[in-house]
């Protein structure tokens, strides 16, 4: 007996839109993009970076892109999801968490780090998004109206900011204004390229002029102190953000832990860092 299956049609005799076999070939094929994706980010950033940080053991580098590598396939098909869900992150009755996101992800970026201020017993715990080719005043603005309905959810004044990469220069800017001031209790950055990017290839958007190291926006907030209990942790050898010196705040008033050999998404899955930052915000609320 010949089914309707045999023809590519459903149960019901119409055609069937996606045979099993094109559903395989759109997954393979999601896959492949995925993997080749992550192998150029991942020999090309790592070539940048051999430029401008110390050389250390090829056993310890080859284990750290296999580190960067392995967290990059985990987050990324989590990013469309994430555009949805994870406005709220984790339950908790104490000051609310806000995790910024950076440069082309989102708040995907935090779901593990989030577990871990979870079992903590740290939050509640909330997940920022926003579009991250705009500019930085942009997108601060788009902070605060975030942070102020986080206030209003939870009936809380201030809160904390967890920030990545362009979310740290985003989570200061705001902390900065008359709004932010009043509201950021601490503000933690993973991986922040505080000093500007090295980078001198294209970076999309409005945002592309303000993140490199000549930039005026770099510049100019340079002696600027920070307005908040501030803590910069950033990785020795970043395949992003390099040299490790462009994370610092120190100087600013802020505190710096460098951390060694993690690279820039495995910042955000390291138990070192998840504890430095837990560590972090208890002695800032004791």
């Amino acid at each position: 007996m010949i089914t309707p299956a045999a023809y590519g049609r459903d149960a019901s005799g119409y055609d069937s839109a996606v045979t099993p076999k094109i559903a395989e070939l759109i997954i393979v094929g999601v896959v492949v993009l995925l993997v080749l994706g992550a192998s150029a980010y991942l020999f090309g950033s790592y070539y940048v970076m051999s430029r401008h940080v110390s050389p250390r053991p090829a056993v310890r580098h080859a284990a750290a892109m296999v580190r960067e590598f392995l967290y990059v396939i985990i987050t990324q098909p989590l990013v469309p999801i994430y555009y949805v869900a994870g406005r709220k992150m984790g339950p908790g009755d104490g000051v609310p968490v806000v995790f910024i996101h950076g440069y082309s992800q989102n708040r995907s970026n935090f779901w593990w780090l989030a577990r871990q201020f979870q079992k903590a017993s740290l939050g509640p715990l909330f997940g920022f998004n926003y579009p991250w080719s705009a500019s930085i005043d942009d997108s601060s603005q788009r902070l605060s109206k975030f942070v102020e309905s986080v206030c209003i959810e939870t009936g809380e004044a201030r809160v904390i900011l967890v920030a990545h990469s362009l979310g740290g220069l985003i989570a200061l800017e705001y902390a900065h204004s008359p709004t932010g001031t009043e509201r950021v209790a601490e503000c933690i950055t993973v991986g922040t390229p505080h000093g500007g990017v090295k980078w001198r290839g294209p970076i999309p958007g409005r945002v592309g002029r303000e993140l490199r190291e000549e930039a005026p926006f770099v510049r100019e907030r340079q002696s600027r102190q920070v307005p908040a209990p501030t803590l910069s942790v950033y990785s020795t050898h970043d395949n992003i953000v390099h040299p490790p010196s462009t994370s610092e705040l120190a100087s600013r008033g802020g505190q710096d832990l460098a951390v060694d050999g993690h690279g820039h998404l495995s910042l955000l899955y390291s138990r070192d860092v998840a504890n430095a930052l837990i560590s972090f915000i208890r002695h800032c609320d004791e």
